[in-house]
């Protein structure tokens, strides 16, 4: 038992040398969401806590996230996040897939309470949008002209 228990240690501190790629780009670009559109400061307040850090480029990481393999994980639910949504690439989307994620995706998302999801609450239970913050981001995404340039 002691061989294995050390095994598992020894196996525990060798792969915390492998370290995937931090998510932690400085900057807010011209292609980014806040500086596209013209987001109130109480709705960008929402998006910052409860999206930017896995839809953006600025991930704000927890002492834990480096620790392997919990950081692996991290790093693989950043990535399947940028994939699907980035919105630090905001500006490089044409206006109908603006559009689409206005209309379906974010507002969909958040009304069914997929996003945030549940496993990134857990530890971020701060990143929780409220039913008063839903009401306040549909009315201002009804109020955004999505067929800008």
């Amino acid at each position: 038992m002691k061989k294995v228990l050390t095994f598992f240690i020894f196996l525990l501190i060798v792969i915390q040398f492998y370290r995937p790629y931090k998510n932690s780009l400085e900057g807010i670009g011209n292609n980014d969401f806040f500086s596209r559109e013209n987001v109130p400061s109480d709705i960008a307040k929402i998006f910052k806590k409860s999206c930017y850090d896995c839809h953006s480029n600025h991930t704000e990481y927890s002492w834990y996230d480096n620790i392997a393999p919990l950081s692996w994980y991290v790093d693989k639910n950043i990535k399947r996040a940028k994939f699907s949504l980035n919105f630090s690439e905001w500006g490089k989307f044409e206006p109908w897939q603006r559009r689409l994620f206005f209309q379906g995706g974010i507002i969909y998302d958040i009304n069914i309470d997929r996003m945030p999801p549940k496993n990134y609450l857990t530890m971020h239970p701060d990143a929780k949008i409220s039913p008063v913050e839903k009401k306040s981001i549909q009315r201002w995404i009804d109020s955004v002209d999505l067929l800008k340039e």
